[in-house]
């Protein structure tokens, strides 16, 4: 079964610009503006009342309201994308250097993935960065990819489109985590628990909010019930002991408040079951924690002391 779709773009500079440190942010809200811009039909001003919100690439990934299942009361559902930006911190871009994004689609948001490619074509054409230094791109490259089975195909290069035919399957959900493995964390995670931020999570609490995600995603947008037995996978996961953290804090501003984020990597000594090792494959794909969207919360599995993880 297609459960993802995950888009690399390499963009090349025709201009100067300057960008943020944290790219997240800007990348999200240029794809969403220059949706909303090439696809909203009524121009209504609340995406909520609009009757085309689910028949609208930008209404569907932007602004839908879950369709008919509540994990909690909130506003904050989850997305069926996740923006994997740039983890490069250079703020300052020549005419032609590079910079580069992903961008992970899920379920039945597959539907939209030729008006997201004209959003990036836009986005392009309007150019990235601060206002006062924005500068014009053009896509270079793209391709398709299953970083699972380590495998690509082009989607574009040198001005010539291809048909790609690789999709994530949910077969793919397979690693090979060893007893020992490291979550390397390359942009900061929020997990909440009582309203606190927790600054340094069990194996335990880490699993249930993957599971969260990957049960969200899946009665969501692939229209299914959950394979799994959480609280089978949860028990088993309180045996998994933490050998060591390397963690820190950094503040972001989102809507004008300050959030603390904990960025660093965490290695955990446990055996896995196969259940537990394909919700972390899931969630390398779809990011933990509160705004994934934007980019918050994607990690990297590896074995013991930093030893890339066998696929199988």
């Amino acid at each position: 079964m297609r459960i993802a779709r995950y888009y690399t773009f390499e963009l090349e500079f025709l201009k100067p610009a300057k960008l943020p440190n944290w790219k997240g942010n800007l990348i999200r809200g240029a794809l969403g503006s220059h949706l909303k811009k090439l696809f909203c039909m009524n121009n209504v001003k609340d995406c909520h009342r609009c009757s085309l919100l689910f028949k609208c690439p930008y209404g569907y990934l932007f602004r839908a309201t879950t369709k008919g299942i509540v994990l909690r009361k909130t506003k904050h559902y989850t997305k069926p994308y996740v923006i994997k930006p740039p983890l490069e911190s250079k703020t300052v871009y020549k005419r032609g250097e590079t910079i580069k994004f992903s961008l992970v689609l899920f379920g039945d948001a597959l539907e939209f993935e030729n008006q997201v490619i004209s959003a990036v074509n836009s986005m392009c054409r309007y150019g990235l960065g601060t206002r006062d230094c924005r500068g014009q791109l053009k896509i270079k490259r793209a391709f398709i990819e299953n970083p699972l089975k380590k495998e690509k195909e082009f989607l574009f290069e040198e001005g010539e489109m291809f048909n790609p035919r690789l999709f994530i399957r949910s077969g793919d959900l397979k690693v090979d985590v060893g007893r020992i493995f490291k979550l390397r964390f390359l942009t900061p995670f929020r997990l909440l628990k009582d309203g606190a931020v927790i600054s340094e999570p069990s194996f335990r609490d880490l699993l249930a909010f993957m599971l969260r995600k990957y049960s969200s995603i899946n009665y969501q947008y692939l229209k299914r019930d959950i394979d799994i037995d959480v609280e089978k996978i949860l028990k088993l996961a309180e045996n998994v002991a933490t050998i060591s953290a390397d963690l820190s804090k950094r503040t972001f501003v989102y809507k004008g408040r300050e959030e603390v984020f904990i960025h660093g990597e965490i290695t955990y000594s446990g055996k896995l079951k196969a259940d537990a090792k394909k919700v972390l494959a899931f969630c390398e794909l779809s990011h933990i924690g509160k705004r994934a969207s934007y980019g918050h919360g994607w990690y990297k599995i590896e074995i013991g002391c930093g030893v890339t993880p066998c696929r199988i």
